[in-house]
């Protein structure tokens, strides 16, 4: 899990791109992915949610 790649390393970087906002979405993804196993079982609706939130706004922001 590559957290550090989110944060912007220049001043001139903290404009985003459509391809930055695609790989933190994408990375956000990942993370949820990672921990939805460790988390309880109460929240396990949510983070589902959020995970597919983050795949819904991935793939409309891809698909043209």
């Amino acid at each position: 899990m590559n957290i550090p790649s989110i944060l912007p390393n220049q001043m001139s970087s903290l404009r985003p791109s459509k391809r930055k906002i695609v790989r933190t979405i994408y990375t956000t993804e990942k993370v949820i992915k990672n921990l939805q196993p460790e988390l309880p079982k109460c929240t396990n609706g949510f983070t589902q949610a959020l995970q597919d939130g983050c795949k819904n706004v991935r793939t409309r922001l891809t698909k043209s």
